[in-house]
């Protein structure tokens, strides 16, 4: 019977998935104003906030099955914290957006389907979504280097003529 030994590696890329969509559907949003793409946008934080505890809570699991890397060494904490900021920015954007529905729901709304959401907020959400895009997709690099090394073609392997070494530790070994 196959077993994932580690939860982590399978985790992760749901929060990144819904976190890239969510920069979509905001920018549709910006750009449109409509209820619909506020209502996806916030469906997709939510995923991705969730999604986003899940992968952070397996990679502490994970970081015992890293010890002992040289690569996990030097790339654990600054992995770790890029993927803190990234919850936080998840979590901010999933705050605002949904402070800012419940008073549409309750104070701003005149009852009008085609009323457009304030631009203001559409921006701030905007922004604030991209900017946990952003860390998301740091964070993922600097675990997929703590797995698999420097990517070919990379200054130190030109320099060298080889790829980096490998350490000890079971990096990239997933049965």
């Amino acid at each position: 019977m196959y077993q994932i030994p580690i939860l982590h590696p399978v985790v992760v890329h749901y929060p990144i998935a819904f976190i890239l969509l969510a920069v979509l559907t905001a920018l549709a949003w910006l750009g449109w104003g409509t209820r619909f793409w506020r209502n996806v946008t916030l469906i997709l934080l939510i995923a991705g906030f969730i999604g986003g505890l899940g992968a952070y809570f397996t990679g502490e699991g994970a970081e015992e099955f890293g010890e002992g890397s040289t690569r996990v060494e030097q790339l654990g904490e600054p992995h770790h914290s890029a993927a803190l900021l990234t919850l936080v920015a998840t979590g901010l954007s999933l705050f605002v957006l949904a402070a800012y529905t419940g008073a549409s729901r309750r104070l701003l709304s005149s009852g009008n389907p085609d009323e457009k959401d304030m631009p203001i907020v559409r921006v701030v959400v905007a922004v604030l979504v991209i900017a946990s895009a952003v860390l998301a997709a740091r964070t993922g690099h600097l675990g997929g280097l703590m797995v698999w090394g420097q990517p070919v073609g990379t200054p130190q392997e030109q320099t060298t003529g080889q790829q980096a070494p490998e350490s000890g530790g079971h990096e990239g070994h997933h049965e």
